[in-house]
C-alpha cells in the first residue's frame, strides 16, 4: 500500500511542477495564468488524492479500523472545501 500512495504522491507532485513549468512558458500568453494555477491545483489536491488512494488500498486489504479513520479525514477534507467554496 505505501508503494502505491508513494506512487500517487509523486506523480500528483510531477503533474503539477509539469502543468507549471507550462504555465510559466506560456505566461506572456492570456492563458497562461490560468495553466499555472491549474498546476498550484493539482499540487494542493495531491494530498487529498493520496488519502483517497489509501482509502481504497485499506478497504483492499480489509483493514476496517484504518478504513474509518480514513473515512472521517476525507469526510472533513470534504467538508471543508464546500465550507471554502461556500464562502467565496
Amino acid at each position: 500500500m505505501n508503494d502505491i500512495v508513494s506512487n500517487v504522491l509523486r506523480y500528483c507532485l510531477f503533474a503539477g511542477i509539469a502543468v507549471l513549468a507550462t504555465g510559466l512558458i506560456l505566461s506572456e500568453q492570456e492563458y497562461g495564468d490560468w495553466i499555472m494555477r491549474a498546476g498550484v491545483l493539482i499540487l494542493i489536491a495531491s494530498p487529498f488524492a493520496g488519502v483517497l488512494t489509501a482509502y481504497v488500498c485499506l478497504i483492499a486489504e480489509k483493514d476496517w479500523k484504518w478504513v474509518k479513520i480514513a473515512t472521517v479525514l476525507t469526510a472533513l477534507i470534504l467538508v471543508f472545501l464546500v465550507v471554502s467554496l461556500l464562502r467565496n
